[in-house]
């Protein structure tokens, strides 16, 4: 007996996402659901523009933490040094950004398939 089975409920097919690998650069799958996410080819752009919002929205809590943080702290001691602060870490934050996303999603235990070879992996 199959724990769907078990449970009582069926088993759905896993859900796979294709993206276009001339506009992502890394593509990272969840081993237990399939879900793919995709880190966009132009995510420095939206790091630079939006700092830690755009980690917000997609869901990198602990490093838009991690800048919430360091900004308060910044204008508790000194808040003219923000002017230097803030955009420091939204320039360091976008030329990481591929960095950033694959820590986070390697350190949540997902796999990292290659853009160009997606189709293979399904």
């Amino acid at each position: 007996m199959s724990v769907s089975e078990h449970q009582g409920g069926r088993r759905l097919q896993r859900r796979q996402r294709y993206f276009d690998p001339m506009r992502v650069t890394a593509i990272y799958e969840n081993p237990a659901t399939g879900w793919r996410e995709a880190v966009p080819t132009l995510a420095w752009v939206w790091l630079l523009l939006f700092g830690g919002f755009y980690l917000a929205i997609r869901g990198l809590w602990r490093e838009a933490l991690i800048m919430l943080v360091v900004i308060v702290a910044t204008v508790m001691v000194f808040a003219p040094l923000l002017v230097i602060v803030m955009p420091a870490f939204w320039i360091s934050a976008a030329v990481r950004s591929q960095n950033i996303f694959q820590n986070h999603y390697m350190r949540a235990g997902w796999y990292e398939i290659d853009p160009w070879q997606q189709d293979d992996e399904a």
